[in-house]
């Protein structure tokens, strides 16, 4: 029998960050030493021995290679106290240096490639890559079941046949950090459905801020509303639900294994959701983070790619930013990088048909977009992929993973990887000043802005407002600079604030010559045109 058990990542295949300490980690079944080797072609490369904490579990730094490289063979062996003989505990082979990263958040990073836009024409042509996959077991308590999955879980070689599987985006971000460079890519994927940002905190964390507090409790007063026995029984009814739905989704997949989430809804109903609100249940504050992010940190890698914060729209959205960035600063801490690049998504349009057609937005998601954007201007090396000409209405998870993966993509090979020239900051607002009307200066990675307004002229996103804080349409077009965008609004006065793109959805028509949509906006008017 073993006296240690690696983590579940470390399989063969695996690809692991080169240029930084290779850590190797795991937990003893009893006393013992450990050894830790790192082969290539036959010859030893490095080589550490380490014994087991107080809690059994036990880490081993190998020195970095210097550059992408491979293949590698770890082997790792184990003695017992007071015996000489070393035993085999395990050997991965087939090991690569290269780019890790990290594919974390919910249902729209989990969506994968085989339903996504256009899935049956991207498989048929992707040759065999340079792109390894793992995907963790996603679990909400830490049982035998997690560590089974674990013991089953492994490495993928990513080409037609092992892509259906894996994150539509992660592939698509993966794909374009390829054909720039030469390395092999490690994607970790590390997601699930319908979780709450405090899913992936944990609740120590959560509770150094009062939003974080305020997660807790409003997760606790839902928690306490039945006894166990209560929630046992609607977790068996909920259970069964999910289960017809699983059962027929699997048959209409069957039929055609393209079926996007939107047509499976059409078909099937909607999905069955919320689930039961327990902490005996898969989703609850700090789950994610103990039972998914603490399996494969610290784990080296060279930066996170994040799509998350749907589920907080309903109850959160104007505190969101704080827990957010709570949840950046403990990644970097466990995985023991404090700068770690972090590239994520702000959320796109959407409105339900029911609150589209009663002509009701409740403002939450142009809010929590708000506060996405306050995180990525205020952490150092935190990047926001702006989504705003994206989304579908009455679909909460869009088709087109293309455009969020490439987006993330050219984020990290910009501002991680230094190709300088790639377009990849979307325009944003530097500036607001009263003209004849408002006069709205934009910066990013453009030479030349264009409003598109399709059938609609009056439809140009931008709206503005006056003292009495009454938000009007107005009219756009773009100064012969390229950059500079003057609003008409005759109903307006004198415009104190202005915004664009400020709501759930609606038309986004401020694109950039490279194709980047325009990141939504709310600031006030502050000075007059030609004023310091």
């Amino acid at each position: 029998m073993n006296r240690i058990r690696l983590n579940g990542i470390f399989k063969d295949n695996m690809v692991f960050q080169w240029g930084t300490e290779i850590r190797v980690f795991g937990e003893a079944t009893e006393p013992c030493y450990i050894c830790v080797q790192l082969i290539k072609d036959e010859e030893l490369v490095d080589e550490v021995q380490v014994q087991p904490g107080e809690d059994n579990m036990f880490i081993a730094g190998l020195k970095p290679v210097e550059k992408p490289d491979g293949p590698f063979e770890f082997r790792v062996y184990s003695v017992a106290d007071g015996e000489t003989d070393w035993s085999v505990e395990d050997i991965i082979s087939e090991c690569y240096a290269g780019e890790v990263w990290l594919a974390a958040g919910q249902s729209n990073m989990e969506y994968p490639l085989v339903r996504s836009e256009y899935a049956k024409y991207e498989i048929e042509k992707t040759p065999k890559t340079e792109i390894h996959f793992y995907n963790v077991p996603a679990a909400g308590n830490m049982d035998e079941e997690q560590r089974m999955a674990e013991e089953d879980s492994g490495w993928v070689v990513i080409d037609s046949e092992t892509c259906r599987g894996m994150s539509g985006i992660a592939f698509y971000f993966a794909r374009n950090l390829e054909a720039r460079i030469d390395s092999k890519i490690g994607i970790i994927g590390c997601y699930l459905g319908g979780t709450s940002i405090s899913c992936w905190l944990s609740t120590d964390k959560l509770s150094s801020t009062p939003e974080g507090k305020k997660f807790i409790r409003d997760f606790d007063r839902k928690a306490a509303i039945f006894s166990d026995e209560e929630y046992d029984d609607l977790a068996k009814d909920y259970d069964r639900k999910l289960n017809d739905y699983d059962n027929r989704l699997g048959a209409l997949l069957r039929e055609n294994p393209y079926t996007t989430y939107g047509v499976a809804e059409e078909k099937l109903g909607v999905f069955p959701w919320p689930a039961p609100v327990s902490y005996r249940a898969t989703l609850h504050p700090g789950a994610m983070f103990e039972c998914m992010i603490k399996r494969v940190a610290p784990f080296n890698i060279r930066g996170v790619i994040f799509y998350q914060g749907e589920t907080d729209c309903e109850d959160h959205a104007n505190i969101y930013g704080p827990v957010f960035e709570s949840m950046i600063e403990e990644w970097r801490e466990v995985f023991v990088n404090p700068e770690m690049p972090f590239i994520f998504c702000q959320l796109p349009m959407f409105i339900t048909k029911e609150r589209k057609f009663m002509d009701y937005d409740d403002m939450t998601w142009p809010t929590l977009r708000e506060q996405q954007q306050m995180v990525a201007k205020k952490v150092k090396n935190v990047y926001m992929t702006v989504l705003a000409d994206c989304g579908e209405f009455n679909n909460i998870h869009p088709s087109d993973k293309k455009t969020p993966g490439q987006r993330m993509g050219a984020m990290a090979l910009k501002f991680v990887y230094g190709y300088n020239e790639i377009p990849a900051r979307a325009p944003y607002i530097i500036d607001a000043r009263r003209g004849d009307g408002v006069e709205v200066t934009f910066g990013g990675d453009f030479l030349l802005l264009n409003i598109i307004t399709g059938f609609d002229s009056e439809e140009t996103g931008f709206e503005v407002a006056g003292e009495d804080g009454e938000f009007y349409r107005a009219g756009a077009s773009v100064d012969f600079d390229g950059k500079t965008v003057i609003l008409t609004c005759p109903g307006v006065e004198f415009p104190v604030k202005v915004r664009y793109g400020y709501f759930s959805y609606g038309m986004m028509p401020l694109y950039a010559d490279n194709g980047l949509a325009a990141a939504p906006f709310s600031v006030s008017v502050e000075k007059d045109l030609g004023g310091i």
